[in-house]
């Protein structure tokens, strides 16, 4: 959790793209390295990742259609 954490609010301080940052803190052949080596190994994190947005996109579109007015 703290990771998460500490992750989120370096990126929310800076303006460098989060690969660069990524690239900052990630030792080579290290931990960090290899667990990211596995995600980016058969895409199916970017993929989820974008199945992810367009399921919230498309509710986030549905509630705006069904939400009334307070």
């Amino acid at each position: 959790r703290r990771t998460l954490e500490g992750a989120g609010a370096l990126a929310a301080s800076t303006d460098r793209s989060l690969a660069a940052l990524r690239q900052e803190v990630t030792s080579p052949a290290g931990t960090t390295a290899a667990g990211l080596a596995r995600f980016d190994a058969d895409g199916r994190l970017d993929g989820l990742v974008d199945e992810t947005v367009r399921a919230a996109q498309a509710r986030s579109r549905e509630l705006g259609r069904t939400a009334k007015p307070t």
